[in-house]
C-alpha cells in the first residue's frame, strides 16, 4: 500500500482586469458589458408590453335627443371609456359608427385628447347628426320609447406609455334614451 500525497492548491483566483489591461480601458469594458446586460433586459421587457397593456372598456351608457327637426336631427352619444391598466393612458382619437334598428344612423369622430385615470371611467359626449331620409321607419319608432336597441362599432387612439396603440372595439343592446326639452315630437310617431 502506497500512500498518495494530494496536493491541496488555492483555488485559482480569476483576475479582475485582464493581464495587460490598462485601468481606464478596463472600466470602459466593464461598462459596455453593463450597457449590453441592460439592453438585453430591456428588450425582454418590450417584448411583454402587449400582455401588460390591457384594453379600455368603452360602452354606450345612454343617448340623449338633443334637437330634432323636419329634416333630420342629433343624437348625443353619452360613452364611457374605462381604463383597467394600473397606469393613465392619453386617448388621441374616437371613432364610432352607430346604429339604430339594423339602420346607419351616423358616425362619429372625435378628435380632441381625453385622459382615462387608471383605474377609472371617463365619460365623453359624442354628437350624431342624422336625417329623416337616411334612416329607416324603425328608427322613428325606437327614438320614441324610453330606451333604444343599438349597434356601435369603432376605434380607439391611445398614448401608452409604451407607445400610440388604436383598440378596435363593436358593441350592441339597450340603452336609455332621454329628451332634452319636454314638447320634443319625433317627426312620424303621432
Amino acid at each position: 500500500y502506497q500512500a498518495r500525497t494530494t496536493r491541496h492548491l488555492p483555488p485559482a483566483r480569476l483576475s479582475a482586469r485582464p493581464p495587460a489591461c490598462p485601468p481606464a480601458l478596463y472600466s470602459v469594458m466593464r461598462l459596455g458589458k453593463a450597457a449590453a446586460w441592460l439592453g438585453m433586459i430591456s428588450l425582454g421587457a418590450c417584448a411583454g408590453i402587449g400582455d401588460v397593456l390591457r384594453e379600455p372598456d368603452v360602452q354606450l351608457n345612454r343617448v340623449v335627443v338633443r334637437g330634432v327637426g323636419l329634416t333630420g336631427g342629433t343624437l348625443d352619444l353619452v360613452v364611457g371609456v374605462y381604463n383597467p391598466n394600473s397606469f393613465d393612458l392619453r386617448g388621441t382619437e374616437l371613432r364610432v359608427g352607430f346604429d339604430v334598428e339594423d339602420s346607419h344612423v351616423g358616425d362619429v369622430e372625435y378628435r380632441s385628447e381625453f385622459a382615462v385615470q387608471r383605474g377609472d371611467t371617463t365619460t365623453l359626449t359624442l354628437p350624431v347628426r342624422f336625417e329623416w331620409a337616411g334612416v329607416g321607419s324603425a328608427v322613428r319608432t325606437a327614438l320614441g320609447y324610453g330606451d333604444i336597441p343599438y349597434r356601435m362599432k369603432g376605434e380607439v387612439a391611445l398614448q401608452t406609455p409604451f407607445g400610440r396603440r388604436s383598440v378596435p372595439f363593436s358593441r350592441q343592446g339597450r340603452v336609455p334614451l332621454t329628451r332634452v326639452g319636454s314638447g320634443l315630437t319625433i317627426p312620424g310617431t303621432h
